[in-house]
């Protein structure tokens, strides 16, 4: 999954088009939403035929969640929340891709445990795996786990069984491949964004990435 982090459209586009035939998804977040509209998720997905997540990481209380939630699920394949909101705040935005899902159009609701930046070890850690046993209970679409920290990211893991992990931290962030290649499984997803978005030439670098992935 390429993680599309970046301010301008035209330049979203590009990257889209040189990457999509190497990537099984692709991250949008608020960085290209805010830039431009949240109908950009529409044109990229024209283009790519591909799944769009849209990584908005929604951190409020449930009727704020809801609204936001309703706005964004009319482009974007599945959403990211944060967990540490509680249960009711994650069952508000399900609640909202449930009535997609009534009308034939399947959403996916992810859930943030433990990100992947340093500062996530401060607070987010300490209740991360709480985090994943309410997203194991909420049975929710998906996780989000560092590859900065492969011994967390099995942790979770663990804990979730069968959802799908959502892991960001490979490439800028020095994430190791290969450790977190011996944890996930093929229903799981590596999410890389400056090493490939920031690179000359986009489409050669998610290559790479797709190489060792079909290889392994």
């Amino acid at each position: 999954m390429v993680a599309l982090d970046v301010t301008d459209e035209n330049k979203a586009i590009e990257i889209s088009r040189e990457v999509f035939q190497y990537v099984d998804a692709i991250k949008v977040g608020y960085p290209l939403v805010l830039s431009s509209h949240l109908s950009i998720v529409d044109r990229i997905k024209e283009i790519t035929k591909k799944e769009i997540i849209c990584d908005f990481k929604l951190a409020d209380i449930p009727s704020t969640n809801e609204k936001i939630a309703s706005l964004t699920l009319r482009y974007g394949d599945g959403i990211i929340c944060h967990g540490f909101l509680g249960e009711d705040s994650i069952r508000a935005v399900q609640e909202v891709a449930k009535k997609y899902g009534e009308k034939g159009n399947y959403k996916k609701v992810i859930m943030v445990t433990e990100m992947s930046h340093r500062g996530a070890i401060q607070f987010i850690q300490p209740v991360a795996d709480e985090l994943a046993e309410m997203a194991k209970r909420l049975k929710v679409d998906g996780v989000v786990a560092p590859s900065t920290r492969p011994e967390r990211l099995k942790t979770i893991k663990d804990i979730v069984g069968d959802i799908p992990v959502l892991s960001p931290g490979i490439g800028a962030q020095g994430g190791d491949l290969n450790k977190v290649l011996n944890i996930l499984d093929e229903d799981d997803y590596i999410i890389v964004g400056r090493d490939i978005y920031e690179s000359e030439n986009p489409g050669r670098r998610a290559q790479y990435y797709y190489h060792i992935l079909k290889d392994r």
